[in-house]
């Protein structure tokens, strides 16, 4: 082999290899992002990932007392929407037990959460009165059962079999599901992430 030849080998090597350098990242990047696969298990969020995003501030949401309530009329925040299986009973209020004490362990940043009770009809003065003195904070709102039927497919679940919390971003996205196999603590870590990462406005 002459050295012209050699030289052509190896400038077409040095090509590959400058080719590689960039692409090779990014493919690997997509596949992290896409996929989970070889992200370090601390970042890995602990709540289940709604894969797409479902889109939530349009709903049709009717907040007791108040009337219909849209979140692109508020404050950006993050939000718990908690949706029972049916009537709100002791997995529900288990959820949102565990919710309330996320908030609270939130400190001087949980004016940037909020947490919502999602159901299809009013709930009777005295369950109302009950919830609202044990969750102070705690936001009532309804759904027509058809929406709410619609959320449910949109989010991946074939039926509300047991209470969820889905966890909304800022602009109104339902990104994160949970339900009582998920401790206080998992909660508490996927959303001090989250706010860390996220303005405040």
């Amino acid at each position: 082999m002459d050295h012209n030849s050699e030289r052509s080998g190896l400038s077409r090597l040095q090509g590959i290899s400058v080719i590689a350098s960039v692409v090779l990242p990014i493919v690997a990047a997509y596949i992290v992002y896409y996929t989970g696969i070889g992200m370090p298990r601390s970042t890995i969020n602990e709540g289940e990932l709604l894969q797409p995003a479902v889109d939530v501030k349009s709903l049709p949401f009717v907040e007791r007392g108040t009337g219909p309530l849209q979140f692109t009329a508020e404050k950006l925040k993050w939000r718990y929407l908690v949706i029972p299986a049916g009537p709100c009973t002791s997995e529900c209020e288990k959820l949102l037990y565990t919710s309330r004490q996320v908030h609270i362990r939130l400190a001087e940043k949980a004016d940037r959460v909020e947490r919502l009770l999602v159901s299809t009809s009013p709930l009777s003065d005295a369950r109302h009165q009950q919830l609202q003195r044990e969750h102070p904070r705690l936001r009532f709102v309804t759904l027509a059962p058809a929406v709410l039927e619609k959320l449910e497919r949109d989010a991946g679940f074939d039926q509300w079999d047991r209470p969820r919390a889905l966890l909304v971003d800022q602009q109104g996205y339902a990104m994160m599901a949970y339900d009582n196999r998920h401790s206080g603590n998992q909660l508490l870590k996927d959303i001090k992430r989250l706010l860390k990462y996220s303005y405040e406005q």
